[in-house]
């Protein structure tokens, strides 16, 4: 994913999107695990803002998002589990990888709120796991940057890899039962 984040958050900074490549993703999760039905340009005038949505400027960065949509899809409907929540490769250092993560789970959680989603009515282990988003959503990042730290942050997105793709399952049977 890392060859997708760093050109997608500098098309991002460059049209002066609202928010980064990590928060536009979860966005984009929440919004595919509801499967609620909404328009790319919904989807589009929450990242881009209403400015930078309309200014020709921002074609690129708009076609980089939808890339990033179809990859999403692609990945969430794989059967070898290949979905990875979207943040910065782990050469970067990890104060702003776990930042990155935090803006991942606010943006997702938004995702999940602009479906009207509610939580009590989803399965035990799906609202327990939005709700351990709302806690990592708040996390801080130490200037530690020991092993203990390393292994916390991959256990928590692994966790979250793991919950998107249960709660998208999960969703995704209750959408079938209805039909």
């Amino acid at each position: 994913m890392e060859e997708i984040y760093e050109p997608l958050n500098k098309s991002l900074r460059l049209v002066g999107a609202l928010m980064e490549a990590a928060e536009t993703h979860g966005i984009l999760c929440g919004l595919l695990c509801t499967h609620h039905p909404f328009s790319k340009d919904e989807w589009l005038k929450h990242i881009l803002g209403e400015t930078a949505f309309q200014d020709g400027l921002a074609s690129k960065c708009e076609q980089q998002l939808l890339l990033l949509k179809e990859y999403t899809v692609e990945r969430l409907n794989t059967y070898n589990y290949e979905f990875m929540p979207l943040l910065p490769d782990n050469d970067i250092a990890l104060p702003e990888r776990v930042q990155a993560l935090g803006g991942w789970s606010e943006g997702f959680l938004y995702g999940l709120g602009l479906t009207n989603l509610e939580t009590e009515n989803l399965p035990d282990n799906s609202e327990e796991f939005v709700n351990d988003v709302l806690s990592i959503s708040r996390i801080a990042s130490t200037p530690d940057e020991n092993e203990e730290n390393e292994e916390s942050y991959m256990q928590l997105v692994e966790y979250i890899k793991v919950g998107v793709i249960n709660l998208y399952e999960e969703m995704t049977r209750v959408d079938n039962e209805y039909q």
